[in-house]
């Protein structure tokens, strides 16, 4: 590939050129250019010949110096700057054309100690006797390129702009065709939309980038009808709100991006000039709307439901369109994003509620798209001034119809309806079984949704929950250990107990798991049974209140990527969870518990454990783990401590259908591994993997997958599935994560492991 740059370099070269038989080497190359044309190009060029000099001010890290420092520099007198051997010495000399040299009675003093060079030397230029202009060298039928250029002054002024990047161009894409002003400053300024945005954004002017700026003020001035050498970037900012004509690929390229804050805020002083002009192109109208939003939604709090739900559809016909805007997708709009989903909530229907599996379907197939729209519109509403606002239609349009749903599930119950789960009902073949605390429906069919995307297989069902729906009463029913446990006849903590009486807390539970089989941690072995837990929702519930809606989404995401890791460790997963809840921003209504009625410490935020005589109108409800034992139930989605954004513990769809997904790796292949043996010889390991010929073992840093390797990479298993290395004194005793992994590097299994062993 062969560019002009090329060929100036090569004909430069060959203007040393001489016959040793008749000539001697000429002292120098003398390069005149009286109108400065190749200016733009001696940087570079200066990198690709070392012997070329410019006449100016001295300068050595240019190579640059008076006439009588380029003659001695010539002449190698001057001990600093040395010419590669067989090299002639190049002087280029801006604003000098030959005639002053040749001249030299008149030539100026200061350049007479290079008149002798024009004799002993050779110059370079035409063939007729003149020097090169930059447009003659490119085009001359007597040159080497005979490219096609224009000659009027606008295409010599785009030339002398775009000059670098002209000569880098391949000769290819340069010839047979026409090379005009416009095609010129193409070169320099492609991108009108771009340079446009760049300027308005205060990133790019005629001081930074001279050439560059007065192509790009031709072209707009020519596409754009706009010449921003004598309007403001506030003119423009006025044009392309207004995106009349090539205006509207200028709208186009800004409305895709998420850059160019200068030119929002340049925007942010325009207004539309008309009432029929189209005011999604100005932030202030937008934030007009959403003002107006907030408002509307904040005066909800006195309307009753139905009004409240047909209000907000009007108002998502007012505002809905600012969902598209750019405004929108920068972030700007958040009421109106936030409507979109309050308005799948004014539109729910009630639960049919014939009997407990119509109610349940019902739920499962629509309900749970209704609290996740809820969440969707809080988690919409970052700050507090918006955030109380979607609280207001919340309390207005979702409130109601959880109490309907809760309502219509208790009376199920107390009819007979409805039988909760009993410790009895627990059976399940599944051997890696994931417990999330808190895994509410809509949760797991968001869960379902990315597992789905990932190509897993995901079979979901329900079941009722356990009661009351606490973690301390529920957890151990999910477990493959619920059999083993009762309940005592005097509980306040709702623990169930094992057969030595001790409360079945997390340290119990887990030896009781140990005891029968189940690992409780990471396993290298794929076909043993594991109990593993992920997720914080019920925690980050209590924590942050109705604030949680803004984390379920990377809490769902971190759930997903915990079933991908035991899916590629060839295992089939059952996610099961214990109870789900209610979130009302602003607290759930108060249901009044007189002081006195419930037992000491027996009082939760949905349920209370009443004392044997005491007289209550409350649902009561029989413990699972003892049916002597009576819970009480708060009505409805009341609470009976004010204040509580988050709660569960009492009866309602959204905490007794508990989701349960199976979880299997879709047409993926799982590694027939075998036993695995890991074995310590002081710091030697020895590991052997049956059924695992030809795959890596490595050991990494820390209990994740992640860290960095111990021993450079990892080791392959030999054909009979065994190796063993040394892991350095530095490492004794710290944790490390043994991982299996295939060639792709995907992980096969992992096991967490002390170096040096216990």
């Amino acid at each position: 590939m062969t560019t002009p740059l090329d060929t100036l370099v090569a004909a430069l070269r060959e203007a040393g050129s001489y016959n040793p038989g008749a000539e001697s080497a000429p002292e120098a190359i003398v390069w005149c250019d009286p109108n400065e044309e190749f200016m733009t190009l001696i940087p570079t060029l200066r990198e690709r010949l070392p012997e070329l000099m410019t006449y100016g001010n001295h300068n050595p890290a240019t190579r640059t110096g008076p006439a009588v420092w380029l003659r001695a520099a010539a002449a190698q007198a001057v001990p600093s700057f040395s010419i590669p051997d067989e090299a002639t010495p190049i002087l280029y000399l801006p604003g000098v054309g030959r005639e002053v040299l040749k001249g030299a009675e008149d030539c100026p003093t200061l350049l007479q100690p290079l008149v002798w060079l024009t004799v002993a030397g050779n110059l370079f230029g035409h063939v007729n006797g003149k020097d090169w202009t930059l447009r003659a060298f490119l085009t001359s039928d007597r040159g080497p390129l005979k490219l096609n250029i224009a000659d009027d002054a606008s295409t010599r002024m785009a030339l002398s702009h775009a000059a670098l990047r002209f000569g880098a161009k391949p000769l290819e894409e340069l010839k047979g065709k026409r090379w005009d002003a416009d095609a010129l400053n193409a070169l320099l300024a492609p991108d009108l939309a771009a340079d446009m945005l760049d300027w308005m954004d205060g990133r790019f002017d005629a001081e930074a980038d001279p050439a560059r700026f007065t192509a790009f003020a031709s072209i707009a001035e020519k596409q754009l009808k706009f010449d921003p050498r004598k309007l403001s970037v506030q003119d423009a900012a006025r044009r392309l709100a207004q995106r009349e004509g090539n205006w509207a690929d200028v709208w186009s390229r800004f409305a895709s991006g998420m850059g160019h804050g200068g030119v929002v805020g340049l925007l942010g002083a325009e207004e539309p000039a008309t009432l029929f002009e189209n005011a999604e192109a100005y932030p202030k109208q937008n934030l007009k709307g959403e003002k107006e939003l907030r408002d509307s939604l904040s005066k909800l709090e006195s309307f009753s439901a139905p009004d409240a739900r047909s209000r907000i559809l009007e108002l998502e016909g007012q505002h809905g369109w600012r969902r598209e805007t750019v405004w929108a997708k920068r972030g700007e709009a958040p009421l109106a994003q936030a409507l979109s989903f309050l308005v799948e909530v004014s539109k729910a229907k009630p639960l049919q509620a014939h009997d407990g599996n119509t109610l349940a379907e019902a739920y499962i197939e629509s309900g749970a798209a209704v609290d996740l729209a809820a969440m969707r519109a809080l988690a919409a509403a970052s700050r507090d001034v918006d955030r109380n606002a979607v609280s207001v239609a919340l309390r207005a349009v979702y409130l109601p119809w959880l109490e309907d749903g809760a309502n219509a599930l208790q009376e199920l119950i107390r009819s007979g309806g409805v039988k909760l789960q009993e410790p009895e009902d627990v059976k399940s073949a599944a051997t890696t079984i994931l417990f999330v605390d808190g895994l509410r429906m809509d949760l797991a069919q968001e869960l379902t949704r990315i597992l789905e995307s990932e190509s897993l297989n995901v079979v979901q069902s329900w079941k009722w929950s356990g009661f009351p729906t606490v973690t301390a009463t529920c957890k151990a029913l999910v477990s493959p250990v619920a059999s083993l446990l009762s309940g005592p006849p005097i509980t306040s903590d709702m623990l169930p107990v094992t057969s030595e009486g001790k409360a079945a807390t997390k340290p119990v539970l887990y030896k009781l798991l140990d005891e029968q089989g189940w690992e409780t941690g990471n396993s290298l072995l794929a076909d043993t049974k594991l109990w593993t837990e992920a997720g914080r929702f019920d925690e980050d519930g209590h924590a942050l209140g109705a604030r949680l809606a803004g984390q379920l989404a990377a809490g769902i995401r971190d759930v997903a990527d915990s079933v991908v890791q035991l899916i590629r460790g060839g295992r089939n997963v059952r996610i099961v969870t214990d109870h789900g809840w209610l979130l009302m921003p602003g607290g759930l209504p108060k249901a009044a518990l007189e002081t006195g009625l419930a037992e000491p410490q027996g009082k939760r935020s949905r349920c209370a454990m009443v004392k044997a005589k005491a007289h209550t109108t409350y649902l009561q409800i029989p413990w699972t783990w003892n049916h002597d034992v009576f819970v009480a139930t708060a009505t409805g989605a009341h609470s009976f401590f004010a204040g509580q954004e988050y709660a569960h513990g009492g009866v309602s769809p959204q905490e007794c259908i508990l989701p349960i997904l199976d979880i299997t790796a879709s047409g993926v292949p799982q590694q027939d591994i075998g036993d695995v043996k890991a074995k310590w010889e002081g710091l030697r390991l020895r590991v052997e993997v049956s059924g695992a010929t030809d795959l890596r073992i490595d050991l990494r840093f820390g209990s994740e997958t992640s860290g960095p390797s111990m021993i450079k990479g990892g080791r392959v298993l030999d054909d009979k599935g065994k190796t063993s290395f040394l892991v350095s004194d530095e490492n004794d005793g710290h944790t490390a994560c043994l991982v299996l992994v295939d060639d792709n590097g995907t992980i096969l299994a992992h096991r967490v492991l002390k170096v040096g062993g216990e």
